[in-house]
């Protein structure tokens, strides 16, 4: 069992994952798998590290098997992270405890689909979305809206990486970048 799933970056207040902490995450997913989320969070008192793994656990390239697999998770996991650090700052300034791994949910996928399908135009995609940022439901960390400007339609570029997306075809961070050049183009209003 790793001592320390989190390792600090010299000089600096972020932290990092290393593939010793996805060989943690791998030691103690039967753990996971046996006895439930609530109780592996509760057993690993809440922590991030714990959480980051739950949102790993509960992701679909935890069953992803390509050569690169360790890659993959590494990557979501630095994701995951991050949206923990968040969460976890936002908790200390309520003071109201989520313990739950952040991560987007699987169902914002189908909304993708039905944007992609026509099935609703670009206006309603883009309010699905602010409802999302506004309500904490997915985070999008580096995004800054940008003073005035007039909204404009979403490139169809943004088309395309939200159809990779719901294909799993890029991960939840990929698709957030894209989220984030959204939101500081103006197009999505938070």
């Amino acid at each position: 069992m790793a001592v320390s799933m989190l390792l600090p970056l010299q000089h600096s207040d972020q932290f990092e994952i290393d593939r010793n902490d996805i060989e943690f995450c791998e030691e103690v997913y039967s753990q996971y798998k046996a006895l439930g989320l609530d109780w592996f969070l509760e057993n690993y008192h809440y922590s991030i590290e714990a959480r980051v793994c739950g949102g790993l656990y509960e992701d679909v390239i935890w069953k992803y098997t390509g050569a690169d697999r360790i890659d993959k998770l590494l990557e979501r996991a630095q994701y995951y992270l991050q949206l923990e650090i968040q969460e976890s700052e936002e908790e200390a300034k309520t003071g109201k405890i989520d313990p739950t791994p952040a991560r987007i949910p699987s169902w914002i996928k189908n909304v993708a689909e039905f944007w992609l399908n026509d099935q609703i135009d670009d206006s309603g995609f883009v309010q699905v979305i602010e409802y999302l940022v506004q309500k904490n439901i997915i985070s999008i960390p580096n995004a800054k809206l940008p003073e005035g400007g007039a909204t404009i339609l979403v490139p169809g570029w943004i088309k395309m990486t939200a159809g990779f997306w719901a294909d799993e075809l890029i991960t939840d961070a990929e698709f957030a970048k894209a989220l984030e050049w959204l939101i500081n183009h103006g197009i999505v209003r938070v």
